[in-house]
């Protein structure tokens, strides 16, 4: 008999499962397909794990792959034991580098000796950070935004109204009266708003039982909670908004972006989950009839909208950070209702809508409510970014190159995990006398080839650990590599070579700047370098016959390639400081009803290891 196993690793995160290790069979052996290199969302790989021989102890081993979050990627480990034996002890684990990873292990054939197990993996984001981009809108702000609309006269709300409701001639909202509407979050996770409308003088007429009925509202407040609504913008200048804002709108719209408005219907009865009207000195409920209630509903519809934001989404697949999709969700901040937030959960760069539904649960609070300075924070929103946009969208497309190019060697790069990336280049003069390199003439008789390559490389590494600032570190090396032959009656006869290294490393730090604008600065410092590896059969004449690959000035291949780095990390310097392409300007995500962004603080890694940076609005 021989014992046998079938392993099934199902994946039911919402994210990609891939690099797979090499698996070790140990005293098994693999009988059909190998497990699968990568496990698509919803996906899983089967494989199928046999005893070797009679006198193997029975299936045992392991496979690793790694899930990836969006800001990290996350090793994934199975197990498998299959015992022979009297006992046939059996035993599956599944483990993860991380604890809002989780495999379970179950058997789910134990009978006779062709067992079955299945590892099923999970995924339970950390809000906000596994979404590409959030943008929370505190509700301060958005109250903010509301007085200074009416302050501006550019009115969400008529500062008195009458509004009919039916053809009876008699039912009406008469409201002369009408102090700053608000607004609350009253549940987390859904699109949920609380509106609430101080009526100073107002009088609701209704019919009940056929007769005409008349109801004071003065001195009261009407309480809505209702979905919020989005529609596309079609004509700025028909918003609800003040001028900058609708030429911000404009002007987006002229780049061919898509713009929505975000706001509070309240001419749809049909939106409404509730309707309460509250004294508004003392709180206490003012009870209501059904008819004045379906009247006062109607009634409401003379308020029109309030736009609470209007972001933005572009087409396609951009290289920046601008978001392709926008779904709102709410926070409640139970400590303070000013800190709850209205939250715009975007994805970037083309991707779809995250389907599994935990990654909608953003429910962090928006932040405290104090400085750190201990002085009282206000209520204002925050931008927050993953690791793996911000690389995308940034680092990537712009940082990293501008560093290959200060090097003066052309390269690639490969992403390794959110934020980590692989930059490599090099040049050569291998494309001279067929391969051999540069030529030059000997007393032997002989002609010599010097094959010369110079080549950098440089990986970058988040530095999540910081949460006071934004930073992503480097490390790298500059290194020429120098091959002496020469090729007697055509043969190759290598006569020496040597290696000449400079180590370096670097910080990129990315800070909030005025403007709406995220300034990056990239520092680099030159280590010490190792001594050379040099064949004593190269004399040091030979190496200036490398000047026209490396551009060298000096008269040792050490001193040039130290005097190529020194270059390097201050062209790389003047390059961030002065090339305005190089900062990323991220306003264009949302615009308010007052206006654009115009302020960034506190551009940091956050303790959930994403992307936060606060964010001022006028208003």
């Amino acid at each position: 008999m021989t014992l046998s196993t079938t392993l099934t690793i199902k994946n039911s995160s919402g994210c990609p499962i891939d690099n797979r290790g090499t698996p070790d069979y140990k005293d098994g052996q693999l009988s059909g397909s190998a497990p699968a290199a990568s496990i698509a969302d919803g996906a899983s790989t089967t494989f199928k794990i046999e005893q070797k021989n009679s006198l193997s102890p029975g299936p045992e081993g392991t496979v690793t792959y790694s899930l990836e979050t969006g800001n990290e990627k996350v090793p994934l480990s199975f197990y498998w034991d299959f015992a022979s034996g009297p006992a046939h002890e059996e035993h599956y684990t599944g483990t993860s580098g991380s604890s809002c990873v989780t495999v379970d292990a179950n058997p789910t054939d134990t009978s006779g000796d062709n067992h079955a197990a299945t590892y099923t993996v999970q995924f339970h984001p950390r809000s906000p950070n596994e979404w590409d981009l959030v943008w929370a809108l505190s509700v301060g702000l958005i109250n903010k935004q509301l007085h200074a609309l009416l302050y501006y006269k550019h009115q969400v709300t008529a500062p008195g109204f009458t509004q009919a409701v039916g053809n009876d001639g008699w039912s009406q909202l008469a409201v002369s009266a009408l102090a700053d509407p608000t607004v609350a979050v009253p549940n987390n996770q859904t699109t949920q708003m609380e509106v609430h409308l101080p009526l100073t003088t107002a009088t609701l007429q209704y019919m009940e039982g056929g007769s005409q009925k008349t109801l004071p509202l003065s001195g009261t407040t009407v309480i809505v909670t209702l979905d919020l609504s989005q529609a596309q913008v079609t004509d700025p200048t028909q918003l609800v908004a003040k001028q900058d804002a609708k030429d911000h709108v404009q002007a987006l719209m002229s780049a061919h972006y898509s713009v929505f408005r975000l706001f509070i219907d309240l001419t749809q009865p049909a939106l409404f989950h509730s309707l309460r009207v509250v004294n508004t000195a003392s709180g206490a409920a003012v009870a209501l009839s059904q008819a004045a209630q379906s009247t006062l509903q109607g009634g409401l519809a003379g308020l029109g909208h309030m736009d609470v934001a209007y972001p933005v989404q572009a087409s396609g697949n951009p290289a920046s950070i601008v978001p392709t999709l926008v779904r709102e969700r709410t926070t409640q901040y139970s400590a303070n209702g000013d800190f709850s937030s209205v939250n715009m959960c975007m994805m970037s760069r083309g991707r779809a809508e995250p389907t599994w539904a935990s990654r909608f649960a953003f429910n962090a609070p928006l932040g405290s409510t104090t400085n750190p300075d201990g002085t009282p924070a206000e209520a204002k929103a925050r931008m927050l970014l993953s690791q793996d946009t911000f690389g995308e969208g940034y680092l990537r497309p712009t940082v990293l190159p501008a560093i290959l190019q200060a090097s003066g060697i052309p390269g690639s790069i490969l992403r390794v995990a959110p934020l980590t990336y692989q930059c490599s280049g090099s040049r050569t003069n291998g494309n001279k006398n067929n391969g051999r390199g540069e030529w030059f003439e000997v007393n032997n008789g002989l002609d010599q080839y010097a094959l010369g390559t110079e080549s950098v490389v440089f990986t970058t590494q988040p530095n999540t650990s910081q949460t006071d600032r934004c930073t992503v570190s480097l490390n790298g090396m500059f290194q020429v590599d120098i091959e002496v032959s020469q090729y007697p009656l055509g043969a190759k006869d290598r006569l020496g070579t040597a290696r000449y290294q400079q180590p370096w490393t670097g910080l990129i730090t990315v800070k909030a700047g005025n403007d709406g604008r995220l300034v990056t600065s990239v520092d680099i410092t030159l280590g010490k370098a190792p001594e050379p590896e040099v064949d004593k059969t190269i004399d040091g004449w030979v190496f200036n016959a490398m000047d026209a690959l490396f551009n060298w000035t000096t008269t040792t291949p050490q001193a040039g390639i130290l005097d190529k780095a020194q270059k390097f990390a201050a062209n790389l310097a003047n390059t961030f400081k002065n090339n305005a392409s190089t900062q990323l300007d991220v306003s264009d995500c949302v615009v308010l009803p007052m206006g654009g962004a115009y302020d960034y603080s506190q551009f940091v890694f956050n303790k959930d290891g994403a992307i936060q940076v606060d964010v001022s609005f006028p208003g």
